[in-house]
């Protein structure tokens, strides 16, 4: 049996935060450094349309978690079947793309150190 189930590339969005900084600490008398710029250029779709990105639930993403591993474009997700039991709940919940909530957990995961208990919302 196939460990790793391909996606459509345009689930992927990548983490704003290093955008933000970037952007904040930008003078007002510089040019735009090329980094900056590509990543702007990269980022374009989703800065223009970042809530109409989100896809609404569906089967085939749904099916995806059940593989190992999830190759979305040129990016790749190891299943885990913590993080996964909570992006189902939230996909659930919100209507949301199933691997879209689980790039969302594991998100809200990378940079807390909370035990999932604690990160799973109590009215799900």
């Amino acid at each position: 049996m196939a460990t790793t189930k391909s996606v459509n590339a345009s689930l992927w969005w990548e983490p704003f935060t290093d955008l933000l900084t970037e952007l904040e600490n930008l003078s007002t008398s510089s040019e735009l450094p090329i980094s900056l710029a590509n990543k702007l250029k990269e980022n374009h779709s989703w800065l223009l349309d970042s809530v109409s990105l989100f896809k609404p639930s569906n089967q085939k993403s749904r099916e995806a978690l059940d593989f190992q591993h999830v190759q979305i474009g040129s990016h790749h997700l190891t299943i885990q079947p913590k993080l996964k039991e909570l992006a189902m709940k939230i996909s659930s919940s919100l209507c949301l793309d199933e691997v879209q909530s689980y790039i969302l957990v594991e998100r809200s995961c990378e940079h807390d150190t909370y035990d999932l208990v604690v990160l799973e919302p109590l009215h799900l």
